[in-house]
């Protein structure tokens, strides 16, 4: 688990025009939900947010937030459920943040890497990563920063499926087990596949 700080304050300008207001002061409109209390509207500064996020964890940061302009300044745990993206401008427009409990598991979205070459790759084969983050169920402290695996020993035809990934003993897939993660192909497959992906793009083109 990576676990970082974010300052933020209450949100007293709410609805569209308070955004707006709040967006060209060059701040993030944001609330934080969950827990079972009531949402909380925050003002979150860019700058914050991303020192916040810049850790290994990235997304998957357990934020302790700050809310400033309480006495005394309350704390709660929380991690980016949505964040909204301007299309044109690639900012930030809003937040969510969901408040969790550090003792009760929660559901994430962990990226996959491969570490070394493949066999399977050094005799002509390629690498195929069919998925590229795994959901998991575990506490809070238990969230990897990413899921690793080893492919130098696969062969042509060798996969890994989800059941068999090198999880914590309490951190659960969500997904059914067998389902593919990385697999080894070999040439012929692979020309199926550029066969297949050139009259996909002649099709299109035909319409």
């Amino acid at each position: 688990m990576v676990q970082s700080s974010l300052r933020v304050k209450p949100r007293k300008r709410i609805g569209k025009s308070g955004a707006r207001e709040i967006r060209k002061e060059g701040n993030i409109p944001a609330i934080l939900y969950g827990g079972g209390e009531e949402p909380v509207p925050l003002v979150v500064r860019p700058d914050d947010l991303k020192q916040a996020l810049s850790g290994s964890g990235g997304i998957n940061t357990v934020l302790e937030l700050e809310i400033d302009c309480t006495e005394p300044t309350v704390k709660k745990f929380s991690m980016v459920k949505e964040i909204q993206r301007d299309p044109l401008k690639d900012r930030v427009i809003h937040l969510d943040f969901l408040a969790i409990d550090m003792q009760k598991s929660i559901r994430v979205a962990v990226p996959v890497n491969t570490r070394g070459r493949s066999e399977g790759e050094r005799r002509g084969g390629k690498l195929e990563r069919l998925i590229r983050t795994v959901d998991l169920e575990c506490l809070p402290a238990d969230i990897p920063d990413s899921i690793e695996i080893d492919v130098t020993e696969l062969k042509i035809g060798d996969f890994v499926d989800i059941s068999g990934l090198s999880l914590g003993e309490d951190t659960k897939p969500i997904r059914e087990g067998r389902e593919k993660v990385v697999q080894v192909i070999g040439q012929r497959l692979m020309e199926a596949e550029d066969t297949e992906e050139k009259e996909e793009q002649e099709a299109e083109s035909d319409n």
